[in-house]
């Protein structure tokens, strides 16, 4: 955040602190610079590991994230690892060029140490590292520039590239280019990738959103990539590829409705034979998806979704998958009161075939679960205000498989057909 005053340096402070930890940072601007600086000091969820040779050694297998503590295991790994984090940025902004430079620092109590698969190779590890960086962006007329150069502090380094282009009144052209190095490593970052974390990937991307007419839009894009080292399940280098063409059309802001398809291609081991070695062959993805959204009035808003999903549909373990579903939201203006609900069915011929479908939740969350086999489910979200200072949100969701007699595996197992989640938040504003 930043405060500026009559040409002189002005700053806001911002603080948190508990028992566990203290984070804290501030920001100077001034004309066309702005500068920042934070640090943080708290303790996270790790998986704790005792060497059991004769050095006895203390370290951490991974970072957990999850935030459960449901079980004795899990309760163990709450807060046995200490971070240190502290970095800054200084950014210039003048007329249509911004430049920035960042870096970022974490020290650790206990040095992470991954397992010895050959993936883990360039995985990240120690007690304590660094990323730094340089970002840009530049307009141009109808051209806008933008890109990230990082590394790490073993020289490790990540390049991020694109270009956006208005090529005319209605055609929007864009295009990325990406170089992560495989020993390349971060924490809490988020990139363009097909990966989770930014690393071990090479790619160009190319899309187009066209508009032929005021009601219609065609929007398509291709991404083509590659994985110099290996990957968790690809025990070889590997490449893949991803299409998808979308045709929406919007008569008016009360209705919409898309169709789209998408076809990507990504390799991992396969090996029903039980061979040495397992060939990384590609596994072919193609998914159809039709959704519409109509507003009766400004009340109520109607949504629903047909999906189709097809894997290796020419291969020896083929498998396709169905999901639909149909929602309807309640939200008067003005009123106190709001609800949504949602009724779906489901039915794949594995998991490979899996599919996904956003969900709506209690304030500041949300869900995507995913869907498999064959089942229905439904949820129902609801808010209301009880005060000017106090509003209260409900959510019931439930699963159904009515083939299984068990949900989920090992500490998730559920004994029946049916699996269900229930959530009350309440928020009351000082």
């Amino acid at each position: 955040m930043n405060i500026k005053g009559n040409g002189r340096f002005t700053a806001l402070q911002l603080g948190r602190r508990n028992k566990f930890s203290q984070r804290h940072g501030i920001t100077f601007g001034k004309n066309a610079w702005q500068a920042t600086v934070f640090g943080s000091y708290k303790n996270i969820d790790a998986n704790f590991v005792i060497d059991t040779s004769q050095s006895q050694d203390e370290f951490v297998s991974s970072l957990q994230t999850s935030g459960y503590h449901r079980t004795n295991s899990e309760f163990a790994d709450k807060g046995v690892q200490r971070q240190i984090a502290f970095g800054g940025n200084f950014s210039y902004q003048i007329n249509n060029l911004h430049f920035g430079i960042n870096a970022m620092q974490y020290r650790y109590k206990l040095p992470i140490q991954k397992g010895d698969e050959p993936y883990n190779k360039y995985a990240l590890s120690g007690k304590s590292f660094g990323n730094y960086s340089f970002d840009y962006s530049y307009t141009y007329k109808n051209l806008h520039f933008f890109g990230e150069a990082a590394f790490t502090q073993k020289m490790d380094k990540a390049f991020v590239n694109g270009v956006l282009l208005s090529a005319a009144a209605n055609v929007d052209v864009s295009l990325l280019y990406r170089n992560i190095q495989k020993s390349y490593q971060s924490l809490y970052t988020n990139a363009f990738t097909e990966s989770t974390y930014p690393s071990n990937e090479k790619g160009l991307y190319a899309g187009i959103s066209i508009k032929p007419s005021i009601p219609w839009r065609i929007d398509a894009y291709a991404d083509f990539y590659s994985f110099p080292w290996l990957r968790y399940r690809v025990d070889a280098p590997s490449a893949g590829s991803d299409y998808l063409v979308q045709l929406t059309y919007k008569p008016t802001k009360l209705f919409e409705i898309y169709t789209r398809f998408r076809s990507e291609s990504k390799s991992i081991n396969v090996n029903p034979n039980e061979l040495t070695l397992a060939p990384v062959i590609p596994q072919p993805k193609q998914n159809w998806r039709t959704h519409f959204v109509y507003k009766i009035n400004s009340i109520i808003t109607l949504k629903s979704r047909v999906e189709l999903q097809w894997f290796d549909k020419k291969g020896t373990e083929a498998e396709k998958g169905f999901l639909t579903y149909f929602d309807v939201a309640y939200k008067p203006p003005l009123k106190p009161f709001s609800a949504s609900i949602r009724l779906q069915y489901f039915e794949t011929d594995g998991y490979n075939s899996r599919l996904y479908a956003y969900e709506n939740d209690v304030l500041y969350s949300y869900s995507i679960p995913v869907f498999y086999e064959k089942g229905f489910r439904y949820y129902l979200n609801s808010s209301y205000d009880i005060s000017k200072r106090l509003t209260a949100w409900f959510r019931i969701a439930q699963t159904l498989n009515p083939d299984k007699t068990l949900i989920g595996t090992g500490l998730d197992e559920i004994k029946g057909n049916h699996k269900t989640e229930v959530k009350l938040q309440v928020m009351y504003q000082f």
